[in-house]
């Protein structure tokens, strides 16, 4: 009880505070200076080091009369991105999103880190990579950053999509197709020492104007019990335009119908003049596996009983000649949710390149 009183205490969270403060000043110090001071002996080959940000403001306006209309300015993202070489065979990746709390707490600042992998060229077809990496799940709206996503699917919402673990690749000799298999900690993991683990074969596929990222998945969510994946991302272009459909089927080995939990996301993207993207996108999300009083949940990101449908439309535009630098949105989204919104978002993303060797 004593320990609680002095966390509530406004001492305690004033000598918090400053804490915080010498450790994101601190962060910042490492990140504009120790490079330089590396690259200034010659230690690095090639290395970048860029900041990426978003900041929108958002609306949403019911269907009903009702409801309450309600909107803000938001900043969505910050991100820190360290790319770089050692020596011919090892390089590394590296992304930090600035995030020093949650609804659940204060999280750790590896919590807040995407990945941190190093990187092993065996030769020119074969690496390997170890560390903190994205979960390899094919698709192409899983593939995008967050940063370049205004709507979503259910399981994108819900998925977690960066774990500890290894990965071995192989790039054909054309650099056209790269399949990689990887095992890393399962997603549904709840704390260290858990022994459940995930599976995954990847491939990424290019046939010029079609474009694949299919994947197999094979995740614990229990010791001994696992939830499948089956992911066909597809993307045709042609000129200016180009259509993403993902098809996606999740199935426990305990469920009777295999094709009862399923998503199907599609997106539409004009691009005109290379200053203006406009885009239509639709998806729905569905899982009648089970019942949706269901005690024991085979797929723990698109519960049962979900039948989610969104929809939306909205432009991109790059004020840049020749430079995706600086990126101004606008996009309406809706869905079929129990209580309707209109979504409206206008926002700004810039990207600040720092250094490049």
């Amino acid at each position: 009880m004593e320990i609680n009183n002095y966390i509530s205490s406004p001492h305690f969270l004033q000598l918090l505070l400053r804490n915080m403060k010498k450790f994101v000043i601190a962060i910042i110090f490492a990140f504009l200076f120790l490079p330089q001071v590396l690259l200034s002996q010659d230690t690095f080959p090639s290395v970048s080091l860029k900041f990426d940000t978003r900041f929108d403001f958002t609306g949403i306006i019911p269907v009903q009369d009702s409801l309450s209309s309600l909107s803000s300015f938001d900043g969505k993202y910050l991100n820190i991105i360290l790319d770089g070489e050692l020596n011919q065979k090892f390089s590394y990746n590296y992304r930090q999103r600035m995030i020093l709390s949650s609804k659940f707490g204060y999280q750790s600042f590896f919590n807040a880190t995407d990945w941190l992998y190093l990187n092993y060229k065996i030769n020119n077809n074969f690496s390997i990579a170890a560390g903190k990496q994205i979960v390899a799940i094919g698709g192409f709206e899983y593939d995008y950053a967050p940063i370049d996503l205004y709507l979503w699917s259910t399981f994108w919402n819900n998925v977690t999509c960066y774990q500890i673990g290894g990965t071995v690749k192989y790039r054909t000799k054309d650099n056209k197709h790269n399949l990689g298999f990887q095992v890393v900690n399962s997603p549904f993991a709840t704390q260290t020492l858990q022994n459940i683990y995930a599976y995954n074969l990847i491939w990424y596929g290019n046939f010029n104007k079609f474009n694949t990222i299919y994947s197999l998945n094979r995740i614990e969510y229990e010791k001994g019990h696992y939830i499948n994946y089956i992911v066909l991302g597809n993307k045709l272009s042609i000129s200016q335009f180009s259509i993403e459909i993902d098809l996606m089927n999740r199935f426990s080995e305990r469920q009777e119908d295999i094709f009862a939990d399923y998503s199907v996301i599609s997106n539409f993207k004009y691009n005109l003049n290379n200053k203006i993207i406009i885009f239509v996108k639709s998806g729905y999300d569905q899982n009648k596996a089970q019942q949706a009083n269901s005690t024991f949940i085979y797929d723990r990101y698109v519960e049962p009983g979900t039948e989610y449908f969104f929809y939306g439309a909205g432009l991109e535009y790059f004020p840049i000649k020749n430079s995706q630098d600086v990126r101004i949105h606008v996009v309406w989204a809706s869905n079929n949710n129990r209580a309707e919104y209109h979504t409206f978002n206008i926002g700004v993303r810039w990207q600040m390149n720092v250094f490049k060797k």
